[in-house]
């Protein structure tokens, strides 16, 4: 009996760490590369941009929000069709910008003169598509040579120009003031 009782412990022992092992296995949450193309509901963001980054581009919830700095923002209804969101999609997976940083920033090596610009623009990015989630963070006002800074430039130009470019946006009208 004695036997019997040390293998029927040992026996639990061991069933017991395999089930721990495989439920904390589950619970990783590995970091997935999105697919080539999101599905139809997939992809969506809110893209803030600008000094403070105060506009912003909402594609949840279907607005854009223009700063009118010293007069209150605007809020408008403004929708990207699914083929914009797609070309924006495969614009941000041409950058790799899911392996960019959450909070992005220039870096300067120790020796080198570091330009900086003010007043300087802010970036936020929320995205979400397949199953995943990224947000970025970005004060661009480090004017140093950067590859990964000039390709985020890009995202940003593409996106801005997109949404500018709708009648929408067109008919907002312009900012009174500026920022120094």
């Amino acid at each position: 009996m004695f036997k019997n009782k040390r293998l029927f412990y040992a026996i639990l022992v061991f069933i017991s760490l395999a089930l721990a092992g495989f439920l904390a296995g589950c619970n990783q949450t590995e970091k997935q590369q999105p697919s080539d193309a999101p599905d139809g509901t997939g992809f969506n963001l809110v893209f803030k941009y600008g000094v403070g980054a105060r506009n912003e581009l909402d594609t949840f919830n279907g607005t854009f929000t223009k700063d009118m700095i010293i007069d209150p923002p605007v809020t408008v209804n403004l929708t990207l069709s699914k083929e914009e969101l797609d070309t924006i999609y495969q614009k941000m997976k041409e950058i790799d910008f899911f392996a960019y940083p959450d909070r992005f920033s220039v870096s300067v090596h120790s020796g080198e003169s570091t330009g900086m610009i003010t007043p300087y623009s802010s970036y936020y990015f929320k995205v979400a598509y397949d199953s995943g989630l990224k947000e970025l963070w970005w004060e661009d006002k480090i004017t140093n040579k950067d590859e990964k800074a000039e390709k985020l430039r890009e995202l940003i130009e593409f996106i801005k120009n997109i949404v500018e470019a709708k009648k929408e946006y067109k008919e907002l009208p312009p900012p009174r003031g500026g920022y120094d």
